[in-house]
């Protein structure tokens, strides 16, 4: 039986790599594809053998199926015979009766003709009877349709809590709120510039948010019938966004097509201030660059924050800037060499103060009536009015001295010192070791001491030498301590590489918004 089987077989004329190279099958996979062709004489001899044997085949060949999937067999498979076995299911529904085809194969090649009737005699179809409804695979809540939406306003200056909740569509809870001690007296805390989100559900307040700039915000959360209200760490996001264009219209104009805010760009403006004089200078062609933080709730851009690093060309000249904040959490820009943009000092503690009395080593003196050296310059005011130091320092001196009446030191780096006389009060908080940073209100002007009326006595000291402030010439800036200096340039390393690759771009004449540069 054997040599006579062995007779019987052929080889396809397709190989194996025929069909890999077609489908791309894993070159892993080693299959013959046969073709035994038999005769009606070999029929008898072999019948009991096949019998016994055609199932197993059929196992493989089911198996050879599953492997090559889609790969339509019959198309590479020599069919010379119409023995074709074909293996199909049906799927019936209430509706509908469908018939598919899985795969066709030559029967004639694996299988006799009596066997093929034998086949043909057992049920080639098996009927499934579907579920009516789908069977449940996941279990969990009912989504309901979610209307709740978010309302963010920004606290103006003048604004007061009324106003506020009916920005935000929820007058109607202030009352109620009042009752809540800790609620109450947080509302009365909003300020200009604080930011505050609502969310209401089905016209039903369920979070009430809103932070003054820093990493804590105040949230007001439903519970029950009622509303509690916890501070809360890092519910706002901080992130950093970038810039560059070049102006066209005008700098506030532009940057806002670039999607910088007013904000930003009013504090653009302060760091170069000291270098550019923004309402005659620039030009149709400078090019300005920003590095600054936008703020971010529930995925929702709320507000922006700072600049934190800048370039201008202004009519061809570079110049750049750094924010840099100092450890008591004050914050001002520096170059990428760690000196302040601004200058060290401000001419006048007084905003459109009128001088009195100018310096004068042999003025005669109004009250001693005799010459009495003025070493300072005095500004005429009115009483209450603002005194600003006009330097960064540390105070030195607090009280009352002689006839300067009430009296403020400051000491500043590079040996200058300032002094501001004749006050009526000073600045709640202050004492000596206070840090005072340029245009600081440090107190009130006054008539304590020798004084004829109501005025501000400011003197100016170098390395112990009293100079007149409104004619000695200034220094430029100053530098940072040795150990702020290390700490900045740690900080800043970061954003001059940022501002090296967005140079490149601008200069390029490349503008990027904030949104790509985000």
């Amino acid at each position: 039986m054997s040599s006579k089987l062995h007779n019987t077989v052929t080889y396809s004329d397709k190989n194996w790599n025929d069909v890999e190279n077609k489908y791309d099958l894993l070159k892993s996979m080693e299959l013959v594809i046969k073709e035994e062709n038999f005769t009606p004489d070999s029929n008898n001899n072999l019948n009991s053998t096949n019998s016994s044997k055609w199932a197993l085949r059929l196992l493989v060949l089911a198996g050879f199926t599953a492997v090559i999937g889609n790969i339509p067999v019959q198309s590479h498979l020599m069919t010379p015979n119409n023995n074709v076995l074909t293996t199909s299911f049906e799927i019936k529904t209430n509706s509908e009766q469908a018939t598919y085809q899985l795969a066709s194969f030559d029967s004639s090649s694996f299988v006799s003709n009596e066997d093929v009737e034998a086949l043909n005699d057992s049920p080639s179809i098996i009927e499934f009877n579907l579920p009516e409804r789908a069977l449940a695979t996941y279990i969990g809540n009912v989504i309901d349709e979610n209307e709740s939406k978010w309302v963010t306003y920004h606290v103006k200056s003048y604004d007061n809590p009324t106003n506020i909740f009916h920005k935000v569509g929820h007058q109607d809870l202030l009352k109620p709120f009042e009752k809540d001690k800790e609620i109450n007296e947080n509302i009365k805390s909003l300020k200009k510039g604080s930011i505050v989100r609502a969310n209401t559900n089905n016209g039903e307040l369920t979070e009430l948010i809103f932070t003054h700039g820093d990493n804590k915000s105040f949230v007001i959360s439903k519970k029950g019938d009622s509303y509690e209200g916890n501070w809360k760490n890092d519910v706002f996001e901080i992130r950093q966004a970038r810039t560059s264009f070049i102006i066209k219209n005008g700098l506030f104009f532009d940057g806002k097509k670039a999607g910088v805010a007013n904000s930003v760009m009013k504090q653009f403006v302060k760091a170069f201030d000291w270098d550019i004089d923004f309402s005659h200078d620039v030009r149709v062609g400078d090019k300005v660059t920003a590095i600054f933080e936008e703020i971010y709730h529930d995925g929702d851009k709320v507000g922006n924050n700072n600049l934190l690093a800048a370039e201008f060309i202004n009519k061809g000249r570079e110049f750049r800037t750094i924010r840099y904040t100092y450890k008591d959490g004050k914050s001002d820009f520096f170059t990428p060499q760690g000196r302040e943009m601004k200058k060290a000092f401000i001419r006048t503690p007084i905003e459109h103060a009128r001088v009195s009395s100018h310096f004068n080593p042999g003025r005669f003196h109004p009250k001693l009536h005799k010459i009495r050296a003025h070493k300072g310059t005095d500004f005429s005011a009115r009483r209450g009015t603002p005194i600003m130091t006009t330097g960064n320092g540390v105070i030195e001196f607090i009280g009352r001295k002689g006839g300067y009446g009430k009296t403020i030191i400051v000491r500043h780096r590079e040996g200058y010192k300032t002094t501001y006389a004749h006050m009526s009060k000073y600045k709640s908080g202050l004492k000596v070791g206070s840090k005072v940073y340029q245009s600081d209100v440090i107190g009130y002007v006054g008539s304590t001491g020798l004084a004829t009326g109501p005025h501000l006595h400011y003197e100016l000291r170098q390395d112990k030498k009293a100079v007149d402030p409104m004619r000695v010439k200034l220094p430029n800036s100053m530098s940072l301590s040795r150990k702020e200096l290390k700490d900045f340039r740690n900080k800043a390393v970061g954003f001059v590489l940022q501002l090296n690759v967005l140079h490149r771009f601008v200069e390029a004449d490349i503008e990027i918004d904030s949104v790509i540069g985000g």
